[in-house]
Protein backbone atom coordinates (compact mmCIF):
# COMPACT_ATOMS: atom_id res chain seq x y z
CA UNK A 1 0.00 0.00 0.00
CA UNK A 2 1.28 3.44 -0.83
CA UNK A 3 2.78 4.82 2.40
CA UNK A 4 1.96 8.40 1.50
CA UNK A 5 -1.69 7.47 0.94
CA UNK A 6 -1.81 5.68 4.30
CA UNK A 7 -0.19 8.66 6.02
CA UNK A 8 -2.60 11.14 4.45
CA UNK A 9 -5.54 8.88 5.35
CA UNK A 10 -4.35 8.78 8.94
CA UNK A 11 -4.01 12.55 9.04
CA UNK A 12 -7.55 12.96 7.74
CA UNK A 13 -8.91 10.26 10.05
CA UNK A 14 -7.30 11.88 13.06
CA UNK A 15 -8.65 15.26 12.08
CA UNK A 16 -5.15 16.68 11.52
CA UNK A 17 -5.13 17.76 15.18
CA UNK A 18 -1.78 17.26 16.81
CA UNK A 19 -0.64 14.79 14.19
CA UNK A 20 1.22 17.31 12.10
CA UNK A 21 3.53 18.04 15.02
CA UNK A 22 4.28 14.33 15.47
CA UNK A 23 4.71 13.55 11.77
CA UNK A 24 8.17 13.81 10.25
CA UNK A 25 8.73 16.76 7.98
CA UNK A 26 8.74 16.12 4.24
CA UNK A 27 12.19 15.08 3.11
CA UNK A 28 14.51 17.44 1.34
CA UNK A 29 15.39 16.27 -2.12
CA UNK A 30 19.09 16.38 -1.29
CA UNK A 31 20.07 13.05 0.26
CA UNK A 32 18.70 9.56 -0.41
CA UNK A 33 19.43 8.57 3.20
CA UNK A 34 17.22 11.41 4.48
CA UNK A 35 14.38 10.08 2.35
CA UNK A 36 14.96 6.53 3.66
CA UNK A 37 14.88 7.86 7.23
CA UNK A 38 11.66 9.73 6.41
CA UNK A 39 10.04 6.54 5.04
CA UNK A 40 11.13 4.57 8.10
CA UNK A 41 9.61 7.18 10.45
CA UNK A 42 6.44 7.28 8.36
CA UNK A 43 6.21 3.48 8.47
CA UNK A 44 6.58 3.42 12.26
CA UNK A 45 3.89 6.13 12.66
CA UNK A 46 1.54 4.20 10.39
CA UNK A 47 2.10 0.92 12.23
CA UNK A 48 1.60 2.60 15.61
CA UNK A 49 -1.64 4.20 14.47
CA UNK A 50 -3.24 0.95 13.28
CA UNK A 51 -1.42 -1.60 15.42
CA UNK A 52 -3.67 -4.19 17.03
CA UNK A 53 -4.06 -4.00 20.78
CA UNK A 54 -1.60 -5.96 22.86
CA UNK A 55 -4.09 -6.99 25.52
CA UNK A 56 -6.49 -9.91 25.06
CA UNK A 57 -10.06 -9.55 26.16
CA UNK A 58 -11.47 -12.11 28.56
CA UNK A 59 -14.72 -13.68 27.38
CA UNK A 60 -17.59 -13.58 28.05
CA UNK A 61 -18.55 -10.61 30.21
CA UNK A 62 -15.57 -10.62 32.53
CA UNK A 63 -12.21 -8.90 32.60
CA UNK A 64 -11.63 -6.37 29.85
CA UNK A 65 -14.80 -7.32 27.93
CA UNK A 66 -16.92 -6.80 31.02
CA UNK A 67 -15.24 -3.51 31.80
CA UNK A 68 -15.75 -2.18 28.25
CA UNK A 69 -19.47 -2.87 28.56
CA UNK A 70 -19.65 -1.32 32.04
CA UNK A 71 -17.80 1.77 30.82
CA UNK A 72 -20.03 2.04 27.73
CA UNK A 73 -23.18 1.68 29.87
CA UNK A 74 -21.95 4.48 32.14
CA UNK A 75 -21.92 6.78 29.10
CA UNK A 76 -25.54 6.20 28.09
CA UNK A 77 -27.30 9.54 27.63
CA UNK A 78 -24.11 11.50 26.85
CA UNK A 79 -24.57 13.87 23.91
CA UNK A 80 -23.68 12.92 20.36
CA UNK A 81 -21.22 15.38 18.83
CA UNK A 82 -19.53 14.92 15.46
CA UNK A 83 -15.81 14.54 16.20
CA UNK A 84 -16.44 14.13 19.94
CA UNK A 85 -14.26 11.70 21.88
CA UNK A 86 -14.79 12.42 25.59
CA UNK A 87 -17.58 12.53 28.16
CA UNK A 88 -17.02 16.27 28.58
CA UNK A 89 -17.53 17.15 24.90
CA UNK A 90 -19.75 14.24 23.81
CA UNK A 91 -19.04 11.46 21.34
CA UNK A 92 -19.29 10.36 17.78
CA UNK A 93 -19.43 6.60 17.22
CA UNK A 94 -15.72 5.89 16.82
CA UNK A 95 -14.80 8.39 19.52
CA UNK A 96 -17.07 6.49 21.90
CA UNK A 97 -15.50 3.14 21.00
CA UNK A 98 -11.96 4.51 21.21
CA UNK A 99 -12.66 6.14 24.60
CA UNK A 100 -14.33 3.04 26.08
CA UNK A 101 -11.58 0.68 24.97
CA UNK A 102 -8.84 3.10 26.09
CA UNK A 103 -10.40 3.19 29.57
CA UNK A 104 -10.12 -0.62 29.54
CA UNK A 105 -6.42 -0.36 28.56
CA UNK A 106 -6.81 -1.09 24.85
CA UNK A 107 -5.73 1.41 22.20
CA UNK A 108 -7.74 1.61 18.99
CA UNK A 109 -7.50 3.96 16.01
CA UNK A 110 -9.79 7.01 15.98
CA UNK A 111 -12.18 6.35 13.08
CA UNK A 112 -14.61 3.51 12.37
CA UNK A 113 -12.94 2.56 9.08
CA UNK A 114 -9.51 2.28 10.75
CA UNK A 115 -10.98 0.49 13.78
CA UNK A 116 -12.46 -2.04 11.35
CA UNK A 117 -8.91 -3.00 10.32
CA UNK A 118 -8.19 -4.22 13.87
CA UNK A 119 -9.28 -7.50 15.37
CA UNK A 120 -10.69 -10.76 14.10
CA UNK A 121 -13.82 -10.96 11.96
CA UNK A 122 -16.76 -12.71 13.62
CA UNK A 123 -20.12 -13.69 12.18
CA UNK A 124 -23.29 -12.11 13.57
CA UNK A 125 -24.27 -15.54 14.96
CA UNK A 126 -21.00 -15.69 16.95
CA UNK A 127 -21.18 -12.21 18.53
CA UNK A 128 -20.06 -11.95 22.14
CA UNK A 129 -20.37 -9.01 24.52
CA UNK A 130 -17.57 -6.54 23.82
CA UNK A 131 -17.40 -7.26 20.07
CA UNK A 132 -17.61 -4.30 17.72
CA UNK A 133 -20.41 -4.11 15.15
CA UNK A 134 -19.99 -1.98 12.04
CA UNK A 135 -22.48 -0.40 9.68
CA UNK A 136 -22.39 1.45 6.37
CA UNK A 137 -24.27 4.69 6.97
CA UNK A 138 -23.21 8.06 5.55
CA UNK A 139 -20.42 6.69 3.33
CA UNK A 140 -19.44 3.30 1.87
CA UNK A 141 -17.57 0.93 4.14
CA UNK A 142 -17.40 0.93 7.92
CA UNK A 143 -18.78 4.37 8.78
CA UNK A 144 -20.62 3.59 12.03
CA UNK A 145 -19.57 1.39 14.95
CA UNK A 146 -21.07 0.21 18.21
CA UNK A 147 -20.23 -2.12 21.10
CA UNK A 148 -22.24 -5.34 21.27
CA UNK A 149 -23.61 -5.95 24.79
CA UNK A 150 -25.52 -9.21 24.24
CA UNK A 151 -29.17 -10.11 23.64
CA UNK A 152 -28.97 -8.58 20.11
CA UNK A 153 -28.26 -5.10 21.55
CA UNK A 154 -25.37 -2.70 21.12
CA UNK A 155 -24.35 0.68 22.52
CA UNK A 156 -23.67 3.40 19.97
CA UNK A 157 -24.15 7.07 19.27
CA UNK A 158 -27.71 7.56 18.09
CA UNK A 159 -27.89 10.66 15.92
CA UNK A 160 -31.69 10.37 15.79
CA UNK A 161 -31.87 10.50 19.60
CA UNK A 162 -28.85 12.80 20.00
CA UNK A 163 -27.32 10.68 22.77
CA UNK A 164 -25.34 7.52 23.43
CA UNK A 165 -28.03 4.84 23.42
CA UNK A 166 -28.78 1.14 23.12
CA UNK A 167 -29.99 -0.17 19.75
CA UNK A 168 -31.17 -3.53 18.47
CA UNK A 169 -29.12 -5.22 15.75
CA UNK A 170 -32.39 -6.60 14.34
CA UNK A 171 -33.81 -3.12 13.69
CA UNK A 172 -34.47 -2.88 9.94
CA UNK A 173 -32.22 0.19 9.65
CA UNK A 174 -29.22 -1.71 11.03
CA UNK A 175 -29.97 -5.02 9.29
CA UNK A 176 -29.88 -3.25 5.90
CA UNK A 177 -26.62 -1.48 6.72
CA UNK A 178 -24.64 -4.21 8.53
CA UNK A 179 -21.01 -4.18 7.36
CA UNK A 180 -19.31 -6.64 9.71
CA UNK A 181 -18.23 -7.44 13.24
CA UNK A 182 -14.82 -7.66 14.87
CA UNK A 183 -13.46 -9.16 18.06
CA UNK A 184 -10.58 -7.29 19.63
CA UNK A 185 -8.03 -9.54 21.32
Amino acid sequence: MNKLLVFLSLLLALGLSGVADAAPAAPAATAPSAYADYLQKLDSLTKAAIAPPTQNLDWPGSGAAGSTIAIARSLLGRPVVWGGASPAEGFDCSGLVQYVFRQAGINLPRTADLQFLVGRTVSPAALRPGDLVYYTTYEPGASHVGIYIGADKFIHTSYSKGVVAIADINDAYFVQRFYGAKRIG
